[in-house]
């Protein structure tokens, strides 16, 4: 006959730790209870403290760095300090420098930042600094020279909205070039795309050679070359001015374009690629049939692109004489007429904002 009286649990029945019931299995009482505040708390590890011997040297760095602004500074200040008996002095801007050096690198210590984030800091700081001495860079001019600044930037401030309609054949000048410019621009980057990549080129030494015109292109701003075409067939005194800056407008479209639409077909998808050539197709109904649907979106965008920037280089090219509406700001500059400048300024950015709209509304458009 069986006992009716309850069984004792004893300790050695009692589950361990390995055989607790695990989160899943808990009562749902105990699931939806809230971690207490220990448990919820958590806890990250400190930094570890960086190497003052590791500080003490970039310390020593900033002193050299110190030394050398000091030696090759150009500038005669220098800072008295008089300690009572004797009067020091020291160059002012090195010591600026170095002081401020050393106020981020005590900062830096005392965050325990690593030592390569800060010895990058102080080489910032450096850098800066002579870069800024070796131009003469300085905003303590300014004050000095409001009495000059005052009445020009109220000028700008007043501008002179008339004499945007005086020179709307200037503006139109403009506009045909940045146009031109990108048509025909962005068909020979098209092209030099193709023979760039090494996906559409028909081989390694093509791809290499175009890469390299392409860089040559690049390296010679829109400016310089407005100056070389304004140099070898006339600016607007021989009436050969925008010309010159189409031509100018042009060279820069070609390596934009070039660039970007060759890296774009680097990463074109392969699938198509493999089928073309699986059908025997040769390289023209390959790069055609294959590769240009994949980058015409992207060829079509960097086109709106390229003629927002021929918007805004064509006022600039104007300035070295390939006419447009920068050979009438220039002129204007030259007569110290700034409301008329203002005036062109404040409408420049109006066109620039309405082209940038429209090309947005093609890209929403197209792609």
């Amino acid at each position: 006959m069986a006992s009716t009286s309850p069984a004792t649990p004893s300790s050695s029945a009692a589950p361990s730790s390995s055989e607790a019931p695990s989160s899943s299995e808990a009562p749902p009482a105990a699931r939806g209870r809230r971690p207490g505040p220990q448990t919820a708390q958590t806890i990250r590890p400190e930094p570890p403290r960086p190497r003052g011997l590791v500080y003490l040297e970039l310390v020593g760095l900033a002193v050299l760095a110190f030394i050398f602004f000091w030696v090759t500074q150009e500038s005669g200040d220098i800072l008295l300090i008089p300690l009572g008996f004797v009067t020091l002095w020291a160059p002012l801007n090195p010591l600026i420098g170095l002081l401020v050096m050393l106020v981020v690198l005590a900062l830096c210590f005392k965050a325990k930042v690593g030592t390569m984030a800060a010895f990058g800091t102080v080489a910032f700081i450096a850098m800066s600094y002579w870069a800024g001495a070796t131009v003469r860079f300085t905003l303590l001019e300014i004050p000095e020279r409001w009495s000059n600044v005052e009445p020009r930037l109220m000028a700008f401030l007043d501008p002179n909205w008339s004499y945007i309609w005086t020179v709307r054949d200037q503006w139109l000048i403009t506009i045909s070039m940045a146009v031109v410019a990108t048509l025909i621009g962005c068909a020979i980057g098209l092209v030099l795309a193709m023979y760039a990549s090494p996906v559409s080129s028909p081989n390694k030494g093509t791809s290499q050679a175009i890469k390299a015109v392409n860089s040559v292109i690049r390296s010679i701003p829109d400016v310089g070359w407005a100056l070389l075409f304004v140099a070898f067939i006339g600016g607007t005194a021989h009436g050969l001015g925008p010309m010159a800056g189409i031509l100018a407008l042009l060279m820069f479209n070609i390596g934009i374009v070039a660039k970007l639409l060759s890296e774009t077909i680097d990463a074109v998808n392969p699938g198509p690629v493999e089928a073309a050539d699986a059908s025997g197709a040769n390289l023209t109904q390959r790069n055609r049939l294959a590769i240009l649907p994949q980058v015409l979106p992207g060829f079509v965008s960097y086109g709106l692109y390229v003629f927002e920037l021929n918007i805004r280089a064509s006022a600039a090219l104007g300035i070295v004489g390939v006419g447009g509406i920068g050979s009438a700001m220039m002129l204007q500059l030259n007569r110290f007429q700034f409301e008329n400048v203002a005036a062109i300024l404040i409408a420049l950015i109006v066109v620039v904002l309405l082209v940038d709209l429209f090309s947005m509304y093609i890209r929403r458009k197209l792609l």
